[in-house]
């Protein structure tokens, strides 16, 4: 008896069975547990399918954040000065880069899983469709004990959309 599956079918049932092994596979970082260098891919790597982003972040004070620090790399300078788990943990790359605020990339970095925003969000993606969920992660490097005037996270929001 032949065997009832299409071959069309055979062909996007492997690739929903590949996008799972990467799912799988991709490291997730549960909400409240640490972050480690795995998690996270840079700025390049999102810049190669992000490019319009990628070239409006690099001429933002956020690109630059670890240079404005001169001499200064204590750790919690480079917590927020960088990108890794600011604004208490480790610095991975220099700068403010995308996965400072969309979070580490790995596990939603695939193209078939940033199409499918619930997924990428269930992978680490962060959410900041909301001024509350913004002000939350914003206020989390732009705090009064840093020497910042107050923060307005709308009005810099309207700088760094993208």
């Amino acid at each position: 008896m032949p065997d009832p599956v299409v071959p069309g079918n055979v062909q996007r049932w492997g690739f929903i069975g590949i996008a799972g092994v990467f799912a799988l596979i991709s490291v997730i970082v549960p909400s409240g547990t640490r972050a480690d260098r795995a998690d996270f891919v840079g700025a390049k790597a999102c810049g190669s399918c992000h490019k319009q982003q990628y070239d409006s972040w690099a001429k933002t004070l956020h690109a630059g954040a670890t240079k404005r620090l001169g001499k200064r790399t204590q750790r919690k300078c480079l917590a927020c000065h960088s990108t890794g788990e600011a604004p208490a943990g480790r610095a991975y790359f220099p700068g403010v880069q995308c996965e400072a605020c969309h979070g580490g990339g790995a596990g939603y970095r695939h193209q078939d899983i940033m199409r499918n925003k619930t997924l990428a969000r269930e992978l680490g993606l962060r959410d900041l469709s909301t001024p509350q969920k913004r002000a939350i992660l914003c206020n989390s490097c732009h705090s009064a004990a840093t020497k910042l005037k107050p923060f307005d996270v709308e009005q810099a929001w309207k700088k760094i959309k993208h």
